[in-house]
């Protein structure tokens, strides 16, 4: 109420010398009709005012939508070149068995070969030549009869390889056309991706204009506060949700790594902590801008307390990391861990965006212990 007051005191201010009225006494009778006039005005401008806010509140949900749509195409493009790359490489190790297989094919065709022009080299004795060359008949033949059990052998080994030769090529076929339908599933994702996207920006073109209509310092200085307290209040919510959760794993406590830890990606910061963000506003973490879709990384061991779109900060994935620490990563394109994720120093958990009304390609980078801001350079290497 009191803002409502102090704006519409504003309105009279700047209303009043339009009017022409000023501290000299006046008609009773002008002066009632002058304020009718400016109370009429007053309540158009309003009235405009309000309109805009709906309307702002209306493309936001919608922008919101959008980004998430555009998050939840890029997951799944990510999946479909985790595939790909996944076929490729079982297409690569079937081409090895295949020419393994052929090589052993080719190895004991030539040995039958051999063999078979032994045989025919020494031929079938006759009698007489058994007499001439005083050799045991029974021995000679048993020895043919081995020769012949072998070429059975190689033949059936031939057989068998060439089957198995012919099956793995077979499963080659099957992994190109799989590896071709995921191409093309990814060139659908691609355009279904842009046609998002296109949507996104004439939904974040239509949020600028209606903010530069109804925008003012004081109005985005309350605005920053809606969205530093929604975010205090998801984060009070998260510490207590997560007090009775114990780590997936021994891991060292992040409080004796601060200092050490890699920071999120390397990107250019734009914004440090503690910089001036309107009025008495600071930041209270780092803003560093990087190209859309570079790689965003766990700065710890930790779990996913929260994967999803928040005012003020988009696409906003937030790490428990235990004892108190969470870390939190804003304006994403993608968030790739959902929650109850458990992540590791240095998983991509999302990718760089512009999500949330940012006006660059940018990371919005966070520590918080026990619920409070932290500069991360005390706990960072240099980005």
């Amino acid at each position: 109420m009191l803002r409502h007051d102090r704006r519409v005191a504003v309105f009279l201010a700047a209303l009043l010398p339009v009017f022409g009225l000023s501290a000299k006494p006046q008609d009773p009778a002008e002066l009632e009709r002058d304020l009718a006039q400016l109370r009429a005005q007053i309540e158009r401008i309003q009235a405009r005012i309000d309109a805009d806010l709906e309307q702002r509140e209306n493309q936001q949900r919608a922008l919101a939508d959008a980004e998430r749509a555009l998050a939840d195409a890029g997951k799944a493009r990510h999946e479909t070149r985790r595939r790909l790359a996944q076929t490729a490489g079982d297409i690569e190790t079937l081409e090895g068995r295949i020419d393994s297989t052929s090589a052993s094919v080719d190895d004991i065709g030539e040995r039958l070969s051999a063999q078979l022009r032994l045989i025919h080299h020494q031929g079938t004795p006759s009698g007489l030549q058994l007499l001439l060359n005083q050799q045991d008949p029974r021995r000679l033949r048993r020895h043919l009869a081995y020769h012949g059990h072998l070429s059975r052998q190689r033949l059936a080994l031939i057989e068998d390889l060439q089957g198995l030769q012919q099956s793995l090529i077979e499963d080659r076929r099957d992994l190109e056309r799989e590896l071709a339908r995921l191409a093309e599933l990814e060139a659908s994702q691609i355009e279904t991706a842009a046609r998002i996207e296109q949507e996104r920006a004439k939904r974040d073109r239509a949020l600028r204009e209606i903010d530069e209509r109804i925008a003012s310092g004081s109005e985005r200085i309350d605005e920053l506060c809606r969205d530093a307290e929604e975010l205090e209040a998801l984060i009070e919510e998260l510490a207590q949700a997560l007090k009775a959760v114990p780590m997936d794993v021994e891991v060292p406590s992040i409080l004796d790594l601060a200092g050490t830890l890699a920071p999120p990606l390397e990107g250019r910061l734009v914004q440090s902590f503690g910089d001036p963000r309107g009025g008495e506003m600071r930041w209270a973490g780092w803003l560093m801008e990087a190209p859309a879709g570079a790689q965003v990384r766990a700065i710890a061991h930790g779990r996913v307390a929260y994967a999803d779109w928040l005012r003020g900060y988009g696409m906003l994935a937030i790490i428990d990391h235990g004892d108190g620490v969470m870390s939190l990563y804003g304006h994403n394109e993608t968030l790739l861990k959902d929650v109850g994720s458990w992540v590791n120093p240095g998983d991509v958990i999302a990718s760089v965006g512009r999500s949330g009304g940012a006006d660059r390609d940018a990371l919005y980078f966070e520590i918080r212990r026990d619920g409070e801001p932290v500069d991360p350079s005390d706990w960072l290497t240099d980005p």
